[in-house]
């Protein structure tokens, strides 16, 4: 399999992830106490999104630079984790 084509399926599957937790963060009927975090949780992915997975997508579909679009599709999962482990400390 190319990095072209694994980038593909990669930024596939993080903009599907990002539709999925923007979803449950933004459109949310939770309390109204914890409504602001449930939105800033959900533009810190979208912004995680942003500044990885979408420059990924146009690098992969423009043909160009295919390791630096895997590099940047393989991004945005670590970039959640590392919002979820801060989220997890600061609460903890």
């Amino acid at each position: 399999m190319s990095a072209r084509t694994a980038a593909f399926i990669v930024g596939g599957l993080d903009a599907l992830g990002w539709l999925l937790v923007c979803a449950a963060t933004l459109f949310s009927q939770s309390d109204p106490a914890t409504k602001a975090l449930d939105s800033f949780a959900g533009f810190s992915v979208s912004v995680v999104f942003l500044l990885t997975g979408v420059p990924a997508l146009v690098l992969a579909w423009r043909n160009r630079a295919p390791r630096l679009a895997l590099a940047l599709a393989l991004g945005f999962p670590t970039g959640f984790v590392l919002l979820f482990a801060v989220a997890i400390a600061v609460f903890a």
